[in-house]
């Protein structure tokens, strides 16, 4: 026969490690998009209007909007810490 001590204290291990497994991993702080925009070009995006920040295959991205609707997507180079534009979309910003 099992005793209920036995059986409780399993069943709280059993919680604990469940709960630790399903933990989020710890993310890098501050995240790279937040270092990168310290990097931004601000003279050239002076009047445009900031569309966003994403990251696709480990590379960030940053969109840019100007008054016309026009969208600018700039590329971060993390070795150099420059960004590059690497698309412009006419009305891009635009529903």
């Amino acid at each position: 026969m099992v005793s209920i001590t036995s059986w409780k204290n399993t069943l709280i291990i059993s919680g604990i490690l469940f709960v630790l497994a399903c933990a989020p991993m710890e993310e890098e702080y501050p995240p790279k998009w937040v270092v990168a925009s310290q990097y931004l070009p601000r003279e050239k995006l002076r009047n445009m209007q900031q569309a966003g920040f994403f990251e696709i295959g480990g590379s960030i991205y940053s969109h840019h909007c100007d008054s016309h609707g026009n969208m600018i997507r700039h590329k971060y180079d993390e070795e150099g810490k420059l960004w590059k534009q690497v698309k412009y979309e006419t009305l891009g910003c635009v529903e």
